[in-house]
């Protein structure tokens, strides 16, 4: 077994030849059986190693794409809010003067972003957090996911669904070109159109948060009658997700957690049944004794979750730990560390408390789908959706007022740019 095999190469001689040492000696034979007595200083060594080339990354401050952005064949560019070192703060990031993206295949679409948004991820990876895992595939690198414009261009496959001046909103896809920008690239499976009667705006601040609760409420088996526990309900995607859970999937009874104030407030209009102050009440106490058909863990809680699923209840996390399986859902090889990271710090916890009560624990990725935002489009359009905004910069150079919000983790609902 080589370097190569565990998806990670250091700069460091001394590191990179204990690691293959110890690959040698890995707690896996030929047959593909673990060997458990091996399994304590297997963990111990191979989560240091992984923690020491994260380190090196943030240390050095290094994108490990090496890549230039391709050139626009007409040489004309664009402004985008961008980063060449990663960093924890909107220091890190600045208005940079990039190559237009442009249609190289028949199924993309060119969009003149009209409105932005910012999600937790972008925070992570603009710290580094996702490099080891999705490099950058290039030395500078436009942050965000979300966006809404207008369509224009599209290339020979697409004309079939998309036509130059439609109104369209997604959450992109890979890495290839962000959202905070004046133009990108969108695939069509990624994209939907937008509401005739919603803003860009908001239409920016729907796609990640609102396919992540479709996609987790409906694989939690969420439908008409059902009693959901959504935590975190002031937050972009629990305040979107009790409204899915009540006016697109008919859940009966919608329970959430929020802090006196605005939060509590966000919740009522949402249409929260029930809001638990987290500050001054532990909701395990609250509602014990009380049966949930799907636990929605938007906070890492799914521990102590388990206890309030009525038998062939399910709990579905977004946060925490990501399992090997949602993993492979979206790449079917991961590296050999990933794996084994993944393995053995599986939160196993989780797992037990569900099955203690007879359910389920299983943690998921959204899927960028436009099928999926196109079925939110309709509840935009009737009103029964609404996205909740905290923040709205107004122009790509004022990006910072919105990123630094995301930043401060005070937001209630989503920070959003307006571009155009």
């Amino acid at each position: 077994t080589s370097k190569k095999d565990f998806g990670i190469v250091s700069s460091n001689g001394s590191a990179a030849a204990s690691l293959d040492s110890l690959a040698g000696a890995l707690a896996v034979d030929l047959e593909g059986n673990i060997h458990y007595s091996l399994i304590l200083p297997i963990k111990s060594f191979l989560l240091k190693y992984y923690l020491f080339t994260i380190n090196c990354i943030n240390h050095h401050n290094i994108i490990m794409g090496k890549s230039p952005l391709p050139l626009h064949p007409n040489g004309d560019t664009m402004k985008a809010v961008c980063f060449k070192e990663f960093g924890s703060t909107s220091d890190a990031l600045s208005i940079q003067t990039i190559p237009k993206p442009f249609v190289s295949s028949p199924s993309q679409v060119l969009i003149k972003i009209h409105a932005c948004a910012l999600n937790p991820i972008d925070k992570i990876r603009l710290s580094g957090g996702l490099a080891a895992v999705s490099p950058e595939p290039f030395e500078t690198s436009v942050l965000g996911y979300d966006i809404s414009g207008v369509v224009e261009e599209v290339g020979e496959e697409a004309v079939s669904s998309f036509k130059v001046g439609d109104e369209v909103f997604a959450r992109l896809k890979g890495m290839y070109y962000g959202a905070l920008a004046e133009y990108v690239i969108c695939e069509v499976p990624e994209l939907a159109k937008k509401p005739a009667n919603i803003s860009f705006v908001e239409a920016a601040a729907v796609p990640l948060a609102g396919l992540t609760a479709l996609q987790a409420l409906r694989r939690g088996g969420v439908k008409e009658g059902s009693k959901v526990f959504i935590p975190g309900g002031a937050g972009g995607v629990g305040s979107i997700a009790i409204q899915i859970a009540k006016k697109m999937l008919g859940a009966a009874h919608v329970c959430t957690t929020a802090s006196q104030g605005a939060g509590m407030e966000i919740c009522k209009q949402a249409g929260a049944d029930q809001i638990i102050d987290y500050r001054s009440e532990d909701f395990e106490d609250v509602l014990k004794g009380e049966d949930f058909d799907m636990g929605f863990d938007t906070m890492n809680q799914a521990v102590k979750m388990g206890s309030l699923l009525m038998k062939g209840g399910k709990i579905i996390s977004i946060s925490g730990t990501p399992t090997i399986e949602a993993i492979q859902e979206s790449n079917p090889s991961p590296s050999y560390i990933i794996r084994i990271v993944m393995f053995l710090s599986r939160n196993r916890a989780a797992e037990r408390a569900a099955a203690k009560n007879g359910g389920t624990w299983e943690y998921i990725f959204m899927k960028p789908k436009g099928s999926d935002l196109s079925e939110l489009a309709t509840y935009l359009e009737s009103g029964d959706i609404k996205p909740v905004i905290d923040t709205e910069a107004d122009g790509l150079e004022n990006f910072k007022v919105a990123v630094d919000k995301l930043m401060s983790g005070r937001s209630k609902g989503k920070c959003v740019i307006k571009v155009a």
